[in-house]
């Protein structure tokens, strides 16, 4: 039905379109059935039918999105991991957004169990009748006889008109990356963009400064004509990632020791900023004992031994780290049962009891905290705000910040104008109340099929940055499969980042495919073979911002040179005699002195 309804649309005069080249191992999965729409409430929108399909009207953004939707069953069971390709036929009539387009979500569900979908993925549609199409892996299996795949247009205040779709699916062990792709870009992408040059002139006035070697002897008297070599051991920037702390620790994980070995020395040689990724979280590694469950306590204790580890190691190699996170903004399934078990009392003392836990277990450690997680909810009657009083905020921020020194942020993302709207909306509430943020951080989560123009991003920066006095990226990602888009990216991200005076790190949430939440947008495959974007960041983090160098100190006994702020390997020979040093170079003008004896 979908191949002929796509050489039909052909004729149109209207038509833009890009059809995919499918391997011959692609199987259809959905049925050669009419698509099936809901019925939704007056308030939610309308539905009808066209000459093409359906017409689904949106009204607003819908607390339930997928009550004004088209869907399909299909009989066929979808294995966990299967490399599927979703391609939509649509089209927007009218749009709110300012580029005109519409805005849906695609599912793949299990109608047994809606809890776990193995897709649930946002998609913008143009506004000429368009083939669009984007592969992606089946996060979790559906039994035969229980599946759905559905297209939600209660995102946004729209009219979409949708002639068909269809799911692909490849054989096991496919590559992800083999399946077809579209052609994307972004703004700025240009080498001769005009915010480069900026940025590089920025970078070179905020992120490098004067430092100048003395070498004397043991009375102190200057030496000249020492031999000097100056070696960049780590960034002061927080150029990081969030780690598996049991494959780092190898305390929590079967994976052979190889792995877990070029885990660990990529990690040390790449980065200067580690996260725990879900270590720290409200239960993982504190929570009330059950006797029934004594298994939980050993898992907990684990957990805490390798983030432990994991925190000293990173201190041992001169890497800051940051905790994720203190307080989430909508209700957990653990804030749930705080709630059902003590209401609001019961949940604000959960908190209070992870808070006395968990910052003095880091204090020695982590420099900076996403105090306050996604403060914009999904879903409206989930935020705690709603739950607990509309000053819950800047209340439970307050309380944060007198039990600790280290650096609080806010950390959201920022994918879409109302989720932006909605976070400046939060900090501009919590100033108001007396409370001003430490910094603001932004996820950065991004997904190959809307891609703001990079500037777009340090407009974002410059708004949030009027607000408090730091910013910080902190999770950044981009799924797609296309390796020279995913390189370019990450480029002028580091570099836009790295350029900005507030930027205190930049953070990537994961970078092997194994060990990913969004496997295609990790930097090394499963096999640990490099995409482009590790010599990226090798190009940039670690030579075009890396400073080495050999030198003779002059008469004075001194050698200068202007250096990138981080930790230094300084050896000094001179007459036979060698002496090292390892400084930190962080301020313009620095003056660290070598002894000879």
């Amino acid at each position: 039905m979908l191949k002929q309804l796509f050489i039909a649309l052909f004729s149109l005069a209207a038509l833009h379109a890009e059809e995919p080249v499918l391997p011959p191992e692609a199987k259809a999965l959905l049925p050669d059935v009419p698509l099936v729409p809901t019925k939704p409430k007056p308030e939610e929108g309308t539905i009808t039918q066209t000459e093409k399909g359906w017409r689904l009207d949106s009204p607003g953004k819908l607390a339930q999105s997928y009550n004004l939707s088209v869907s399909r069953r299909f009989e066929g069971a979808l294995a966990e991991g299967t490399v599927c390709l979703a391609v939509i036929k649509a089209r927007t009539i009218s749009s709110d957004k300012e580029d005109g387009k519409g805005r849906i979500t695609f599912a793949v569900q299990n109608t047994q169990d809606y809890k776990n979908t193995p897709l649930w993925k946002g998609w913008v549609i143009g506004k000429e009748w368009d083939t669009s199409f984007f592969s992606f892996t089946a996060a979790h299996p559906v039994p035969a006889g229980a599946g759905l795949a559905k297209l939600n247009a209660g995102e946004t205040k729209q009219s979409i008109e949708v002639a068909d779709f269809q799911i692909y699916t490849f054989p096991a062990g496919f590559d992800v990356f083999k399946a077809p792709r579209m052609k994307v870009t972004y703004g700025g992408r240009e080498l001769d963009a005009p915010w480069r040059k900026e940025a590089d002139e920025r970078i070179a006035k905020l992120r490098q400064g004067r430092l100048t070697i003395r070498v004397v002897d043991a009375a102190g008297q200057p030496i000249a004509g020492a031999k000097v070599k100056v070696a960049m051991k780590r960034h002061l920037f927080g150029f990081g990632s969030a780690v598996d702390v049991g494959l780092l620790s190898g305390l929590g994980t079967t994976l052979p020791a190889a792995d877990q070995i070029r885990y660990r020395d990529t990690v040390d040689e790449l980065f200067s900023r580690l996260v725990p990724e879900n270590g720290l979280r409200v239960g993982n590694i504190d929570a009330d004992s059950d006797p029934a469950k004594p298994w939980e306590d050993a898992g907990r204790r684990r957990t805490g031994a390798a983030v432990q580890w994991m925190l000293q190691w990173a201190q041992d190699r001169k890497m800051s780290t940051r905790g994720h996170y203190l307080v989430w903004g909508y209700v957990e399934p653990w804030a749930r049962t705080a709630l059902d078990k003590g209401g609001v009392v019961g949940l604000l003392d959960r908190y209070d009891r992870h808070f006395r836990f968990v910052l003095p277990f880091c204090a020695p450690y982590v420099d900076e905290w996403d105090a306050l997680n996604h403060p914009v909810p999904f879903v409206e009657a989930d935020a705690l705000y709603n739950i607990i009083g509309k000053d819950f905020y800047p209340e439970i921020y307050r309380k944060m910040d007198a039990m600790t020194d280290k650096l609080l942020f806010v950390n959201e993302d920022t994918f879409n104008p109302d989720r932006t709207a909605g976070f400046e909306k939060h900090i501009k509430h919590m100033i108001e109340k007396g409370v001003t943020p430490d910094g603001c951080g932004f996820q950065s989560h991004f997904s190959d099929y809307a891609i703001p123009d990079i500037t777009h991003e340090w407009d974002n920066w410059q708004t949030f940055g009027k607000l408090v006095k730091h910013l910080t990226v902190t999770e950044y990602d981009l799924q797609t499969l296309d390796d020279q888009l995913h390189a370019d990216h990450l480029r002028d991200m580091l570099t836009m980042a790295f350029s900005h005076p507030q930027m205190t790190g930049f953070v990537i949430w994961g970078f092997w495919e194994t060990r990913h939440w969004k496997p295609t947008a990790a930097m090394f495959k499963a096999d640990w073979t490099e995409r482009p974007a590790v010599k990226v960041w090798r190009d940039l983090v670690k030579t075009k911002w890396w400073t080495t160098a050999d030198l003779v100190t002059d008469a004075k006994g001194e050698a200068p040179l202007s250096a990138y702020y981080g930790w230094y390997d300084i050896t000094v020979d001179h007459d036979g005699k060698t002496a090292t040093l390892q400084p930190k170079h962080a301020t313009n003008g620095g003056k660290p002195t070598v002894t000879l004896k």
